[in-house]
């Protein structure tokens, strides 16, 4: 499956950072030049109807990408955006205003929610030190005044896959709200939304789809758009934002309630080319290169330097090693051999995917 990408893999070396930044697709530039600057070359005046019919196609793919509707899908800035949004769209019982997430869960997202402690919400963590793959631990925390779950598909910490499904489940039977957080698996795992089920989810295109920053979204759920009054409006949330008339905010009858003012167009023109590319090769193929090639990482280090789950299906794209006092040495050597990975408090993260081949891991093997 692994391929030169427009001589950006010969270049950056063993690239092994999908989980902070993914690699352009090999035709980025040139993709995103045309959809951008099209209008302006060929003299065609309706350069709004041209961008639109861009980010038309981002929610397109992703929804293809997704399996869902384009209608529940709005083009957002960033995840910390989105979750801004949706607290502010949300009137819960007075009862019901615990926010429950985990420490795990990426900071960004969660300075994003204690915003929602002015109006009058409460966050309540679960500790870094529960495992919150066990259903046990989400069993306990989802008491009767949590409203609000947020859910991290893959902690990037750790690389551990959470059981969604259940959990979301678990929350609807709990008459709690959920939040799914997919940026690290978006991509590199297939997402089914139908399946899911959740109330809203929010993912970035700068990771594993290599779209870039700036090409996050939201998704919500049919029922929940009706519900939900976005505060931070703009004529793009408007059900016509040509309609020009002042006196008269009508919300767009689907998710594009939360979009807002005017939108960026060009990180848009690059994902949608990034999503097309990965829906062309498929995500069950990406992930199964994906675990072919960190099978080999496993199964080369000693089991205690494993910090992210053994198992396939607890196990997002991304192992975190920690080979103790080795690791310094380890990271030299790997830092000499030009790979590309990055460090958090649990270890360092290594992200296999189409721009890997089984000769760099076994040159990277050789450092440990």
């Amino acid at each position: 499956m692994s391929e030169t990408v427009n001589g950006l893999t010969e270049r950056q070396g063993i690239y092994l950072l999908s989980h902070s930044v993914g690699l352009p697709q090999p035709n980025a530039e040139r993709a995103a030049a045309k959809a951008f600057w099209t209008p302006w070359e060929t003299g065609n005046g309706d350069i709004w109807q041209h961008w639109l019919g861009t980010i038309e196609a981002f929610r397109a793919e992703l929804a293809l990408l997704l399996n869902s509707n384009i209608g529940n899908i709005c083009p957002q800035s960033s995840l910390s955006s989105a979750v801004g949004k949706v607290i502010y769209s949300l009137d819960l019982a007075a009862d019901k205003k615990v926010i429950l997430l985990s420490e795990e869960d990426f900071p960004s997202i969660a300075f994003a929610l204690q915003k929602g402690v002015s109006s009058g919400y409460r966050l309540k963590f679960i500790e870094a030190g529960e495992d919150t793959s066990d259903m046990t631990i989400w069993r306990s925390q989802m008491t009767e005044d949590v409203g609000l779950v947020l859910v991290t598909h893959v902690q990037s910490n750790n690389g551990r896959q959470l059981p969604v499904q259940q959990i979301t489940d678990l929350a609807r039977s709990r008459q709690i709200l959920s939040l799914v957080d997919v940026a690290q698996s978006v991509g590199i795992l297939p997402i089914n939304l139908a399946q899911w089920q959740a109330d809203f989810v929010v993912g970035s295109c700068v990771k594993w789809i290599g779209g870039g920053p700036g090409a996050a979204f939201l998704w919500v759920d049919s029922p929940m758009i009706e519900h939900c009054q976005p505060q931070s409006v703009g004529w793009f949330s408007h059900q016509d934002p040509f309609e020009f008339d002042i006196h008269h905010f009508r919300y767009a009858d689907d998710a594009l309630r939360f979009w807002g003012g005017t939108p960026t167009v060009y990180p848009f023109a690059v994902a949608a080319n990034s999503v097309q590319a990965i829906n062309a090769i498929g995500v069950n193929n990406i992930r199964q290169n994906n675990l072919e090639l960190s099978n080999q990482i496993i199964q080369a280090v000693p089991s205690e330097a494993l910090i992210s789950p053994v198992q396939e299906d607890l196990r997002g794209g991304t192992l975190v090693l920690d080979f103790g006092r080795r690791q310094d040495a380890v990271m030299r050597r790997l830092i000499n051999l030009n790979v590309h990975f990055d460090c958090r408090v649990k270890g360092m993260r290594l992200s296999p995917h189409t721009c890997n081949n089984e000769d760099q891991i076994g040159a990277l093997i050789k450092c440990f």
